[in-house]
């Protein structure tokens, strides 16, 4: 399988997750020893498959299962480098009485053979200092 078809088939399982909460799905996808960084984010370098996957799950409880709804685009096709795979993305989340929320960034996975070994993920500035700002304004919109 291509880094395309590996990166698309994990992709479309981490959607899957969101949805049922199931991350266990997506161990096959990693390395025993993968990483995961959300670059400029408040959380340290995640280390280990299942730590990242207890991370996933945990990250989308504690945020995107706040929101009405999330939706993620990509805003460029996966660009393949070697062994190293980038694309540019835009998430939209809404709730009830605000404005649509949205944030821009990039996603960058190394891969080792057929599995994930890093993936960063880095919002642009712009998209964090709008979600600084939208959290201000808005937070008690979102659900508990």
């Amino acid at each position: 399988m291509s880094i395309i078809e590996q990166f698309e088939s994990f992709a479309a399982d981490f959607e899957v997750a969101v949805q049922d909460d199931n991350w266990s799905r997506l161990g096959k996808y990693f390395s025993h020893d993968a990483t995961y960084l959300n670059v400029g984010g408040p959380d340290p370098t995640i280390k280990g498959r299942d730590a990242i996957l207890e991370y996933f799950k945990s990250d989308v409880s504690e945020n995107d299962r706040r929101f009405d709804s999330r939706t993620l685009e990509s805003l460029t096709p996966p660009a393949v480098e070697g062994n190293h795979l980038s694309r540019r993305w835009r998430c939209t989340y809404t709730v009830s009485g605000a404005r649509d929320l949205v944030l821009e960034g990039e996603a960058r996975y190394l891969f080792e053979g057929d599995l994930i070994k890093a993936i960063e993920e880095e919002a642009t500035s712009e998209s964090m200092q709008s979600c600084e700002k939208w959290m201000r304004e808005n937070e008690s919109r979102l659900h508990n």
